[in-house]
């Protein structure tokens, strides 16, 4: 038996199953309805729509077979995403490649095999729509050309379903948006207004102590307004298309206090004490604004959810090709409840030490940008004294 060697693009292929989210879903009478018509125009016994993982082939639709998955090193389709066309074994006992292949030498006996490619629209093979039977066969000119139409049926269907859960995000994310704009930014200027109003008309009478709790009360809600709006403008960049991406190896100690020196008010709010371990010869390929606007998120969120006094940790390390950067508070954390959801964009966020509320889009732009980067944004779940994020960048020269 000869497995088939792996695809010369088969990281990006792989890449393609993961973008398309259809591993190990449930069955889909569209899908059904395909096998189906492919077996009976071939007059084969089994028809299968096969996806081809790093480990195994896993069936998304199969007519006349009960397994759901086999390993890689048997399937036939592994063999048959090498190929730009329809890849066919007329009789498997006479191909050497084939003829001791436990498929073939056990159920489901295979002696006739014929596997068109599913070719996304990235040009990648990521499994077939194949026929299989138990006696020797071969496909009309007709039944070939039947099957490539009904392959790209298949890759159709798979980029519809991909359509209709980005419209479903985007439209929870548009909600989410409006909601925004209407509640989350209306509170704290609300906020501001009181306060500006109370000063207005009695600044003389107000004592010291009073007026040093109003203008935090003015401080705190302004800076809620100003991330708030940051965190929007940000995500209408994103969604739009307007953000370029440029790296280039950068020093992180520079932007880092670039980033805490902007912060300082907010800070001082709280009268958090912020310390950095970061080499200065630590260097990663980054865009540093993108990289800034990751870093002002995570210390943002590390403020919300500490408490007055607090502590706030950074620390750059190297880790082989990788440069790691973490952000470490000493606040409640991150609930059990919402640990496994906190990147996704659209989620309500817990309430801050101080009562400050949150719309949820801050750690998933955070996520996005880190994607652009190259790079990838963590939490450490094993940490349990509060939060710690992990952003892991590509190191620099």
């Amino acid at each position: 038996m000869q497995s088939a060697p792996l695809h010369p693009q088969e990281q990006a292929r792989l890449q393609e199953l993961i973008r398309l989210e259809v591993l190990d879903s449930e069955d889909e009478d569209t899908f059904d309805e395909l096998t189906q018509l492919a077996s009976s125009i071939c007059g084969t016994r089994i028809s299968l729509i096969s996806l081809v993982d790093y480990d195994r082939q896993w069936f998304k639709s199969r007519v006349g077979l009960d397994a759901t998955e086999t390993h890689r090193d048997l399937a036939f389709c592994a063999h048959a995403i090498l190929q730009e066309a329809v890849f066919e074994v007329p009789d498997t006992l006479q191909d050497e490649r084939f003829a001791d292949n436990p498929l073939v030498l056990s159920n489901p006996d295979i002696r006739f095999y014929a596997g068109m490619p599913l070719v996304t629209k990235n040009g990648l093979a990521i499994g077939t729509l194949c026929v299989i039977d138990t006696v020797p066969n071969k496909l009309t000119p007709d039944q070939a050309m039947a099957l490539k139409v009904l392959a790209k049926q298949v890759v159709g269907q798979l980029e519809l379903r991909v359509q209709n859960r980005q419209l479903k995000r985007l439209q929870k994310q548009q909600e989410q948006l409006f909601s925004v704009v209407g509640h989350d930014l209306r509170a704290p200027f609300n906020g501001i207004l009181g306060l500006s109003k109370i000063l207005q008309k009695s600044a003389g009478k107000v004592t010291p102590e009073r007026l040093t709790i109003m203008a935090n009360g003015i401080l705190e809600s302004s800076m809620n307004v100003y991330q708030l709006l940051d965190e929007l403008l940000q995500w209408s960049r994103s969604h739009l298309g307007a953000i370029t991406v440029s790296t280039k190896p950068m020093a992180l100690k520079p932007l880092v206090q670039e980033t805490l020196d902007f912060m300082q008010d907010a800070f001082t709010l709280k009268n958090i004490t912020v310390t950095q371990q970061i080499d200065e010869t630590t260097v990663a390929l980054i865009d540093g604004s993108l990289f800034k606007t990751i870093a002002r998120n995570l210390l943002a969120n590390a403020i919300k959810y500490t408490n007055e006094n607090g502590l706030i940790h950074i620390e750059a390390n190297a880790q082989g090709n990788s440069i790691e950067l973490t952000i470490t508070d000493n606040g409640i954390g991150v609930p059990a409840h919402i640990i496994d959801s906190i990147f996704i964009g659209g989620q309500d966020s817990q309430q801050g030490t101080q009562g400050e509320t949150g719309n949820g889009l801050g750690l998933s732009l955070c996520v996005d940008f880190a994607r652009r980067l190259s790079g990838a944004l963590t939490l450490d779940k094993n940490y349990k004294d509060g939060a710690r994020f992990v952003l892991t960048l590509p190191a620099g020269e």
